[in-house]
Parts: C-alpha cells; sequence; structure tokens
C-alpha cells in the first residue's frame, strides 16, 4: 500500500470490517477513505468485491446480474494491481481470508510502530484472525510480551500459541544400535521467558485468551506459579504446558486445581 499515513484511522477501519465480516458497509465506507488519502486502487479493489457479491446475490431473472461478465475482468485487474506478494489475491471483497494463525518473532515486535503499519499495508487480514503463533528466535521477555498485547490487530486474538519450537538433528555417526542413520537428537528452541510467562499472567489483556499452549520452553515451577495465580486467565478453556517443561511436585497440581483437569495437558 505505500507510506502509511493516519496510521490509527486505518486500523479503526480495519477492525470495524473484520468484527463484521459480513456486512459490505465498513468495506464501501473504508474504501472512501482510501480513496481520498491517495490508494484509488485499493479503494477500487473493495468496491468491485463488494458490488461482485451484490450481484451475484440477486434473482437469476434480474436484468442486473447481465452486468456480472463486464465486471470480472475488472475485478481480476483490480486484484492485480494490489497484490502484495507472489501469489497473493485480495479476494475476498477486497482482502484475503484471516490466516489461522498469524505468525511474529520476537524481532517484529522490536518496533512495534513499524510493525502495525506493515500490517496496514500488506495484511491487513490480520484483524480478523483470532490465533498468533511466535516463531523461534530470540524468546519474548515482558517487553514483547506487553507489546504483543497492545497491538491493534491481537485485540480479537483468542488462540495463543507460544509453544518452543522441536527440532531433529544428526546427533552423532551412524552406529550398529542407531542404524544407518545414526544418532537423532531433539532441540527445543524456546519461544518465551519466565519473565515473558509472568508478564502474560499479570496483563489484562490475558483476559481474552481461551487456548494457551507453552510447550518446550524449558520453563520451571516459577512459571507454573504464575499461571496458576494469574488474576487474568479467566477464560482459559485449554492450556497446554507439560511437553518439554519441567513442572515438579505440588506446584503442577496447583495449576490442575486452579484450570481443571480438562484444561490443563
Amino acid at each position: 500500500m505505500g507510506v502509511i499515513d493516519r496510521l490509527e484511522q486505518h486500523e479503526a477501519f480495519l477492525r470495524a470490517i473484520f468484527a463484521a465480516p459480513d456486512d459490505d458497509t465498513p468495506r464501501l465506507v473504508y474504501a472512501d477513505f482510501l480513496e481520498e488519502h491517495g490508494f484509488p486502487d485499493r479503494a477500487e479493489l473493495i468496491r468491485l468485491g463488494c458490488e461482485h457479491r451484490r450481484l451475484l446475490a440477486l434473482d437469476p431473472a434480474d436484468p442486473d446480474r447481465d452486468r456480472l461478465p463486464a465486471l470480472r475482468p475488472r475485478l481480476v485487474a483490480a486484484q492485480q494491481w494490489v497484490a502484495t506478494g507472489p501469489g497473493s489475491m485480495r479476494h475476498h471483497r477486497g482482502f484475503d481470508r484471516p490466516p489461522e494463525p498469524f505468525a511474529l518473532s520476537a524481532d517484529d515486535l522490536a518496533d512495534p510502530a513499524a510493525l502495525r503499519a506493515r500490517v496496514v499495508a500488506d495484511t491487513p487480514e490480520w484483524f480478523g484472525a483470532v490465533g498468533l503463533k511466535v516463531v523461534p528466535g530470540r524468546p519474548l521477555g515482558s517487553d514483547e510480551v506487553a507489546a504483543l498485547f497492545d497491538l491493534p490487530f491481537t485485540q480479537q486474538v483468542t488462540e495463543w500459541d507460544l509453544g518452543g519450537h522441536v527440532e531433529e538433528v544428526l546427533g552423532g555417526p551412524p552406529t550398529e544400535d542407531a542404524g544407518t542413520f545414526g544418532l537423532i537428537d531433539l532441540i527445543e528452541r524456546p519461544v518465551v521467558t519466565l519473565r515473558g510467562v509472568e508478564a502474560l499472567a499479570t496483563h489484562r489483556g490475558a483476559r481474552r485468551i481461551r487456548t494457551l499452549t507453552m510447550t518446550h520452553n524449558q520453563l520451571g515451577n516459577d512459571a507454573v506459579r504464575a499461571l496458576a495465580r494469574s488474576p487474568y486467565l479467566i477464560r482459559l478453556e485449554r492450556l497446554d504446558f507439560r511437553d518439554g517443561n519441567s513442572p515438579k511436585g505440588r506446584v503442577w497440581q496447583e495449576l490442575v486445581e486452579r484450570f481443571g483437569e480438562q484444561v490443563v495437558g
């Protein structure tokens, strides 16, 4: 989309659009805003997409449907004008369908303002996604977790995947016991630190979380205590934690008692 001015206005429009995905009105209002602020091609795509859906919904006998053959090539051309990457076609009345989940790294969160502008320009459909996944790299600390909660496009996210990455690597030469391919080591690459877990557990935004994955982060009892005693994880329906972490003794039972055996895994 190019340089983004009035970022907060763009974000407000996008939140309204994905909060009412079947309503064309927010899309058409946003199209007017885009045209007024230097993005006529994107505005045209939204308008054509909305009109295409309107015509398709008409009775087959309605003479307005005769406009479809002429409209379709214009819609295809508009999609090509604003495609943002290889194979990217904003086909759903101006936007791609929301990904499930979208992926971020700690490095993305180092500059939240730049990230917000990039999402508005290149992946506005993230405003409709309900799942996020943190990918391996530098593990999230308290600052990155706070930034993640505060981003405008995470306000509707209820499924948080902070599970570390498990990678298989060749651990040594072939042996008689290991067979032809040798020994395989499993390397865990955490994506969140203890401080990050504590920040999540004490952030008001945690009230939005329904499913939380934190496996393979090499976390211990301090992380378990933070989750078990969080005043904000009140809507949690699933917590995956045990695999790849090291909870011990009574502390793990505290977590189970807080959320229930049907939730904690």
